[in-house]
């Protein structure tokens, strides 16, 4: 009988013991080496971005507009608030010519939270990502005033002359999703 009550009353003081150490501050059940461990993932991977745009800072600075780290997207994401007002929310160009595939590639997408832009025209040398991208498009789309009922023929003219292609282009193809939903397809 001692026994028993030594054990209920040890049991009794385990749980009491364990009810009270536990506190409001105590939210956080990881292990600083578990903090830790996330930090040191964290500044791994800032780490790499710095060195990569310290690439392409020096490339920049040597005249090359060439993004050497296809890796991450990131670069195509624009970081500036453009007033853009285009009559779409979607634009993928690729034009090829001169035996070559896709001398001519322009990507431009807006959704709610990001813009992701890229404009590479390898017959001028332009070679662009994110925000240098849209400040180059940016000149271009703002002159474009078709629309999704504008006939299929006047768009592609006027996309292949703003975007400087030849029309002896051998295989263009141009999709474009406008603001209000409507998703259209343009080859020539």
């Amino acid at each position: 009988m001692k026994k028993f009550m030594v054990f209920v009353t040890i049991t009794t003081l385990a749980l009491f013991i364990a009810a009270c150490g536990t506190t409001e501050d105590d939210t956080n059940t990881n292990s600083p080496a578990d903090n830790n461990a996330g930090e040191t993932e964290n500044n791994a991977a800032n780490e790499q971005d710095n060195a990569a745009n310290d690439q392409n800072n020096a490339n920049t600075e040597n005249g090359s507009t060439t993004d050497n780290n296809d890796a991450t997207n990131d670069r195509d994401n624009v970081t500036t608030e453009m007033d853009a007002d285009y009559p779409f929310t979607s634009f993928d160009l690729e034009a090829d010519f001169e035996g070559t595939e896709d001398i001519v590639e322009v990507e431009y997408e807006q959704d709610t939270n990001e813009t992701e832009a890229s404009y590479r025209n390898e017959t001028q040398g332009i070679q662009l990502r994110g925000d240098e991208a849209m400040q180059e498009l940016d000149s271009i789309f703002s002159t474009f005033d078709f629309d999704e009922n504008t006939p299929k023929e006047e768009v592609l003219s006027t996309v292949l002359e703003a975007f400087n292609i030849p029309n002896d282009a051998q295989n263009v193809e141009l999709d474009i999703e406008y603001s209000g939903g409507t998703e259209v397809e343009y080859q020539q």
